[in-house]
């Protein structure tokens, strides 16, 4: 039933949920982060994200973030560990559901990404740098691998203004 999930865009105002997925590379005490600031039209344009993308066809949050991963930075991650769902909604209707991974384990070399500029931080370094402040109720779950269930946030521009956590 999950991966039958994963293949259905759900109805909403402007007509879709987006499905995506999001990694956080952990290297020591540090997690890989991508600064968006390649690309035009981008809803995390000079914001730090995680790595990760669209959910293809037929593709399971798995597959997505395997494949993501690697095209965006060049490492083969092994066993992403899935800590949850968020989803983020803005007033205007538009609705991303994302599943969020814990990653320990990965082969290769960074190389540089057409989408933003990759760069390991510890979280404190993290939270002095521009970001989606709804991120930081569910990073606190990632940087300990901890399962935290679903969130769902919803902004008006850049501004939080509800939180739900459903755990």
């Amino acid at each position: 039933m999950d991966n039958l999930h994963n293949k259905i865009k759900i109805n909403n105002r402007r007509g879709i949920i987006l499905k995506f997925t999001v990694g956080y590379i952990r290297r020591g005490d540090e997690f890989l982060f991508m600064y968006r600031n390649k690309k035009k039209n981008d809803i995390n344009k000079g914001k730090y994200i995680g790595v990760g993308g669209h959910i293809e066809a037929g593709e399971t949050p798995e597959e997505c973030i395997i494949r993501e991963a690697y095209e965006e930075t060049g490492l083969k991650i092994e066993n992403p560990h899935r800590l949850g769902q968020v989803f983020y909604e803005q007033e205007d209707g538009y609705t991303e559901e994302m599943y969020v991974f814990y990653i320990d384990k990965c082969q290769g070399e960074l190389h540089e990404s057409d989408e933003g500029d990759l760069k390991y931080m510890t979280p404190e370094e993290f939270y002095k740098k521009p970001h989606w402040i709804g991120d930081e109720l569910f990073l606190k779950y990632v940087f300990e691998n901890k399962e935290f269930g679903k969130f769902k946030l919803k902004y008006n521009g850049d501004e939080l203004i509800e939180v739900e956590h459903e755990q």
